[in-house]
């Protein structure tokens, strides 16, 4: 895109047909993919184009380093810190990926959420994807929650939230929209809750993993994707 976006109505309007984009895009090349469109509002312009550089640097790296690899892992990038999910054949390959993207410059942190449980059917990819979108369908239509500023992962039925929450309420919410989707069997929770204006930065506040024990189905996430996804 060139040039900024000169009215906010514009800015929502756009955001809002990405996401329903990214929607689509977990049938077609994985939930994955659509995972990694981090559109944040509380990060702003500047914050979201040098999160988008280094998931691309990283996604770059393991896809030089194997083609199949880089298939497999979804990056999520917020404020620096680097979220790795899927699920891989080789058990080597968590620890690559976790090297791979901390030797990426301006990377402060990675969480490595990649699982190592044989190779992934069709049926899991495409479950894992509609996971993906009803969540993501069911947060447009909550007025009191910032859509924008979380980007959703869902890997073997397990989803993988991370962003900005405005309140440990907001964010208790979209917790409880997760793990009422049917299919789901587990929340991990790595959203960071807004830090108040001159509040002082002592360090990030994350909220704990929570767990939803029903299970109905599976569904995953993962993307051949170099660079940006759409």
């Amino acid at each position: 895109m060139h040039g900024s976006l000169k009215s906010p109505i514009k800015l929502v309007f756009l955001s809002t047909a990405l996401l329903l984009s990214g929607c689509i895009a977990p049938l077609i090349i994985g939930g994955g993919a659509a995972a990694g469109m981090v559109a944040t509002s509380e990060k702003g312009i500047g914050g979201t184009v040098s999160d988008s550089n280094i998931r691309a640097k990283v996604k770059m790296n393991l896809y030089n380093f194997n083609a199949d690899l880089h298939a497999k892992v979804s990056v999520t990038v917020q404020n620096q810190e680097v979220y790795l999910t899927g699920v891989v054949s080789n058990p080597q390959w968590p620890a690559d990926a976790e090297r791979l993207a901390k030797n990426v410059e301006g990377v402060k942190n990675v969480v490595n959420d990649i699982e190592t449980e044989g190779e992934e059917s069709l049926g899991s990819i495409t479950n894992d994807g509609w996971i993906t979108t009803r969540i993501r369908s069911s947060m447009l239509f909550e007025k009191d929650i910032y859509s924008l500023n979380y980007t959703i992962d869902t890997v073997n039925g397990v989803v993988y939230v991370t962003g900005i929450g405005q309140s440990e309420e907001e964010i208790n919410r979209i917790t409880e929209i997760a793990r009422n989707v049917g299919g789901v069997k587990k929340v991990v929770n790595h959203v960071k809750v807004k830090q108040p204006e001159n509040a002082p930065d002592s360090g990030d506040a994350t909220s704990q993993p929570q767990s939803n024990e029903s299970v109905v189905a599976q569904e995953d996430a993962s993307q051949p994707v170099v660079g940006e996804s759409a």
